[in-house]
Parts: C-alpha cells; sequence; structure tokens
C-alpha cells in the first residue's frame, strides 16, 4: 500500500495487474473544476482507491473520497459547510466498444493509448457528482426569516361576509 503523494497521472493497466492500493491526499487547490464549483474548498481531498479486477476480469477502479466544501444555502444565501463523501467501483476501458460490455454496475473511464489515467481528474469527477444539487442548512440552523403571520384584533371567523353568488340567487327567484 503507498502511503505517499498520489500521482496525477498513473500506468492504470500496469496497477490492476500489481493490485495497487493508494491512500492519499489531494491538494483541494489542484482541482480547479472543484474550486470553480463552490465557494470555497480549503480541505484536502481524501483518497482510498485500489486497482484491481472484478469477478468477470474486467480492470476496475474501486474506492472512496471525501472533503469538505463550503457552498451556499438555498434558503438562507448564506454560507454552509457541507461533507461530500463518494464511494465509486469504475470500469477502466479502452474505447467506446469495451465501455458497452461493462455490467451495469461499472461505470466507464476511458484511458489513453499508452492505457495512462489522469487520476486527479477522475476523482475530482467523483466528488464534483457527489456535490449536493441543493446545499442548504439543517432547517434548526438556517437563518432565513420567516415571515410571521399577522394577526388583527378581530376574529374573521365571526364577521359574516357578503356572498357573491347571492345577486344570481336573487335572479333565479324572479
Amino acid at each position: 500500500m503507498a502511503e505517499a503523494r498520489l500521482p496525477q497521472r498513473v500506468d492504470a493497466a500496469k496497477l490492476v495487474e500489481v493490485n495497487q492500493r493508494f491512500t492519499a491526499d489531494i491538494d483541494s487547490k489542484e482541482l480547479s473544476r472543484l474550486s470553480d464549483a463552490v465557494e470555497s474548498c480549503d480541505a484536502p481531498v481524501s483518497c482510498d482507491i485500489e486497482f484491481d479486477r472484478d469477478e468477470e476480469r474486467n480492470r476496475i477502479l474501486t474506492g472512496s473520497c471525501k472533503t469538505q466544501v463550503v457552498m451556499i444555502c438555498q434558503r438562507c444565501l448564506g454560507p454552509v459547510t457541507i461533507p461530500v463523501e463518494s464511494d465509486f467501483q469504475l470500469g477502466l476501458v479502452f474505447d467506446d466498444e469495451q465501455a458497452k460490455q461493462l455490467p451495469r454496475r461499472l461505470e466507464p473511464v476511458e484511458l489513453d493509448e499508452d492505457a495512462r489515467l489522469d487520476l486527479w481528474e477522475t476523482l475530482e469527477d467523483e466528488v464534483l457528482l457527489a456535490l449536493p444539487s441543493f446545499p442548504t442548512h439543517p432547517e434548526s440552523e438556517c437563518q432565513i426569516k420567516q415571515p410571521t403571520p399577522e394577526t388583527t384584533a378581530t376574529d374573521d371567523s365571526d364577521v359574516k361576509r357578503p356572498n357573491p353568488f347571492d345577486v344570481l340567487a336573487q335572479l333565479k327567484q324572479k
């Protein structure tokens, strides 16, 4: 198991054959698409991944990644810290034809012609997919100001209001 810095580009086919596992962090400031999608992300993206083959001999990348991001609450428009976690199992393929042959449980990720994979980009994709569409504070913590119903001095249920259809009733009687 490697405890070093997570490499950005890897020879995925070779790592599958040796059943390589990585546990490492990626500095979130290095992930520009993630930075653009959130207000801020100061926490590193912690990853635990493994290159392997499944029971059907497909090349797979299995793992998880987690971080914390700050997004805008869609209720009160204030900043909210959101924990983001993603567990994934990806099928490593060389072309669209191989992707079509994968079982439905595996999301295909295409390797380049040298069997290399941009690992950071792939993990960034997984974090982006795990972001909430509508981030909000828990209701008890949200700072939104709910309007309070106004009460009048008289109770409206006791007041007799004219019925707009009384005119029709009078016409019907004639």
